[in-house]
C-alpha cells in the first residue's frame, strides 16, 4: 500500500517503494529479496517515518550494476538517491546482508544518518557460524555457484532451505510466492558479488561509533549469525539498544513481525515527526546498555508522502 517509483541516479535505473510521514527512514532489504521484504509487512511503520525503501541493484526490479555489487557501491548509490530526493537527515536500516548496505550508508552519509536499526545483522566474518561462513567462502566459487543459482530456482529446494536452514517457521502461501519470485528475479552475478563482499566486511567499528543511537534485533535460533558471540560485543557497547527474539530464526513469518513491529514503534516513536497514530500494544522491553543519552537536538526535517489507496 504504498506508492512505486522508478528513477535514474548516474545512470542506473532503480526501483522504490515511498509512504509514510515523519522523518525519513530508509530501509534495505536481505539477500535475494526486494523491497516488499519491508514494504508489505512493515508498512505500520509510516505512521512514524517516511519509508523509503529501494529494491537494491540486481534485486526486483532494479538491473544490476556494470560494477562490482559491493556494500559500499549499493550504499553510495542510495546516498544519490536520497540527495535527489532533497533529503537531509534519515534514519536508515537494514536485514541480513542489507544491514551491510545500511552500514555501509550510515558511514558514507556521517551526521546525515542518525537512528541505525539492524536485523540479524552480518556484521562481520567472525560474528557469523563457522559451517554457515565456510558454506558461502565454498558455494560462492565457479563452477559451484551454477548449481546454486538452478538449485534456488526449484520451488521445493527453496521451501526446504527457508523451512530447516533460515527457520522462518510457518510462511503464509502468498509470502512464500513473493520470496520465490525474488530468488527467481535476482542477478546471479550480483548475488555472488553481494556475498563474497559481506565475507570481506566488518562494521564493528560502524555499529561502535553510533551505539548511541542504535538498535540490533537478534534471533535466538539463527543458524547464520553467532549470535552468542554478537550479545557478548553487544554488551560492551554502551547505549545500543538490544530485541532478542526468542521464539524466531534467521527468517521471520507473521508471528515474528507483530513482535517486531512493536519493538521498532518505540524505537522510533519517541521522536519529533514519529509521534504515533492510534493507540498501540505495549512495546516488548529492549535492552539499553548504559544510561547515554542521545544528546543531539531535535531534528525538524520532515517528509510527507500520502499511503497509496490501490
Amino acid at each position: 500500500m504504498m506508492e512505486e517509483r522508478f528513477t535514474t541516479v548516474r545512470g542506473q535505473r532503480l526501483r522504490y517503494l515511498i509512504g509514510g510521514r515523519g522523518k525519513p527512514l530508509v530501509l534495505c532489504h536481505g539477500f535475494l529479496s526486494s523491497a516488499e521484504e519491508f514494504g508489505g509487512r512493515f508498512s505500520e511503520l509510516g505512521a512514524y517515518r517516511t519509508l523509503i525503501i529501494p529494491d537494491l541493484p540486481g534485486n526486483g526490479a532494479s538491473p544490476a550494476l556494470p560494477g562490482r555489487h559491493t556494500s559500499g557501491a549499493m550504499a553510495d548509490l542510495l546516498f544519490d538517491l536520497l540527495t535527489e530526493l532533497e533529503i537531509d537527515k534519515f534514519d536508515v536500516g537494514g536485514l541480513c546482508l542489507g544491514a551491510t548496505v545500511a552500514c555501509a550508508l550510515a558511514k558514507r552519509a556521517g551526521d546525515r544518518a542518525e537512528r541505525l536499526v539492524l536485523h540479524t545483522p552480518l556484521l562481520s566474518p567472525d560474528l557469523m557460524r563457522r559451517r554457515y561462513r565456510d558454506q558461502v567462502r565454498l558455494l560462492s566459487r565457479r563452477p559451484m555457484w551454477d548449481g546454486v543459482v538452478w538449485l534456488s530456482r526449484q520451488r521445493w529446494v527453496s521451501d526446504l532451505y527457508k523451512r530447516f536452514v533460515i527457520v522462518e517457521g510457518d510462511v503464509d502461501d502468498r509470502t512464500a510466492n513473493i520470496n520465490y519470485e525474488n530468488q527467481r528475479r535476482a542477478d546471479p552475478r550480483a548475488a555472488r558479488e553481494w556475498l563474497n563482499d559481506c565475507l570481506r566486511r566488518d562494521d564493528v567499528e560502524v555499529v561502535a561509533g553510533r551505539a548511541e543511537r542504535t538498535l540490533i534485533i537478534v534471533a535466538r535460533h539463527d543458524r547464520l549469525v553467532n549470535v552468542d558471540r554478537l550479545k557478548e560485543l553487544i554488551a560492551t557497547l554502551p547505549g545500543l539498544q538490544v530485541f532478542t527474539d526468542s521464539d524466531q530464526g534467521h527468517g521471520w513469518n507473521e508471528a515474528a513481525v507483530h513482535r517486531q513491529l512493536e519493538v521498532l514503534k518505540a524505537f522510533f516513536g519517541n521522536c519529533e515527526g514519529g509521534a504515533p497514530v492510534g493507540g498501540h500494544n505495549p512495546a516488548p522491553s529492549l535492552v539499553t546498555n548504559g544510561s547515554a543519552a542521545h544528546g543531539r537536538p531535535a531534528l525538524r526535517e520532515t517528509v510527507t508522502i500520502p499511503m497509496s489507496t490501490a
